[in-house]
């Protein structure tokens, strides 16, 4: 196997016998396979998505919501033939999308279980959901595989990224990575029910304080495209921030979440996605219960 370059880190180590940062070995670890309703509208529309939540990460984020996948890695090891199973199973549920979130670190296998999944039938777009943190070369092995890019942009400057996910260059990646796929991909296009069928859309969660510079984050997006739907989250919660900052120790503010928005509106994005001041309790899932997210039931058998 070769030395894993898949991303940013470049841990150049044989995953066939240890595993890097991410905590990925060869065959594919994952916590979840879920109808999920809680994307963005044109990922849900239908049934909702067919995501599948794949176990560890490439980044350490200190507040992370999904902490028992990244961090701890919580999960089951499932083979090619199950994963391309999955995949069918959810199509099967009436599923708009197969949603794979964090999936860069397990490129090459999920590759193979999407080109066995379609020789089995699978025919709907798929879903790339990422932290924003790419090599360009792992998104060329993307290319005709994924349709759907959904990009976090977390951070607008390279000191926040270190402070709160533990890498230096965040900032320089992700704007590189979303460049690349605005270029390669485009702008969103959803058919006639408005389901998402291509393109590129981008996440900002707004941290407390603004700590995440948002204001840096719309600017550039901005100067890409307001053709880019923009989806400006408001779910930080401090339950599981593992750090010393005052300011992320609590919810964000309406006035703080507002003023993004504000911001948003102001330089004319086209499409722009909100949530509730509320969202910071309604996304909190538990992967170890048999409902992670309180109402759709964990497939993974």
């Amino acid at each position: 196997m070769p030395l894993c370059s898949l991303c940013p880190r470049k841990c150049l180590i044989d995953r066939s016998q240890t595993s890097g940062f991410c905590q990925g070995g060869v065959v594919p670890k994952v916590a979840c396979v879920v109808v999920h309703k809680g994307e963005e509208p044109p990922l849900v529309q239908k049934q909702g998505s067919g995501t599948i939540f794949f176990s560890g990460c490439t980044l350490r984020c200190s507040y992370c919501q999904n902490m028992q996948l990244s961090r701890d890695a919580y999960g089951k090891y499932v083979s090619i033939r199950e994963l391309a199973k999955y995949m069918i199973m959810l199509q099967g549920k009436g599923c708009s999308n197969i949603n794979l979130v964090t999936p860069t670190h397990y490129s090459t296998q999920i590759i193979e279980a999407l080109n066995l999944a379609r020789q089995m039938g699978l025919h709907l777009p798929v879903v790339f959901n990422s932290s924003g943190y790419e090599r360009i070369d792992t998104l060329k092995m993307w290319q005709g595989e994924a349709h759907i890019y959904l990009m976090d942009l977390k951070y607008g400057d390279n000191y926040t990224g270190k402070l709160l996910s533990g890498v230096d260059d965040y900032w320089d990646r992700a704007r590189q990575a979303i460049a690349y796929l605005w270029d390669a991909q485009g702008e969103l296009v959803c058919d006639s029910s408005g389901r998402a069928q291509k393109g590129v859309m981008v996440r900002h969660l707004v941290l407390p304080g603004m700590l995440s510079n948002p204001f840096a984050v719309l600017e550039f997006l901005s100067g890409l495209s307001l053709k880019i739907p923009i989806s400006i989250m408001a779910q930080y919660t401090p339950v599981y921030y593992q750090g010393g900052l005052p300011e992320m120790k609590r919810s964000v503010r309406e006035d703080e979440y507002h003023v993004v928005l504000e911001e948003a509106c102001d330089l004319g994005f086209e499409t722009i996605f909100a949530q509730d001041m509320e969202a910071d309790q309604t996304y909190l899932p538990d992967f170890i219960k048999v409902k992670p997210f309180g109402d759709q039931e964990n497939l993974l058998a």
